[in-house]
């Protein structure tokens, strides 16, 4: 990892008055747990709000979003996203290492 990197940061928000259960929480944990293990990989959910953020690497924008899309949240229209490219221009030193 080190700056001039392009990752990608994707934002997903709850769609409105859908309900999604246990079930489909479990998916999504169990999807992103598979992509962290083949990549750089960070995500966390909104203290505040529903819905999280996630940032990770991939080869371009397309397979950024072909990831975003199967994850089961996304695939089930309980979710929305929007992905954007981030290139990294200040990495801790303590991360260096």
């Amino acid at each position: 990892m080190d700056t001039g990197q392009i990752l990608y940061v994707r934002t997903d928000y709850k769609i409105d008055g859908i309900t999604s259960q246990k079930k489909d929480f479990d998916d999504h944990i169990e999807y992103l747990n598979k992509v962290s293990k083949e990549r750089f990989f960070m995500g966390g959910g909104f203290v505040s709000s529903p819905g999280g953020m996630i940032i990770y690497e991939a080869a371009n924008i397309d397979d950024a979003k072909r990831i975003a899309s199967g994850d089961p949240l996304i695939e089930r229209g309980l979710y929305r996203y929007e992905i954007h490219e981030w290139e990294m221009v200040i990495l801790s030193k303590e991360l260096k290492d």
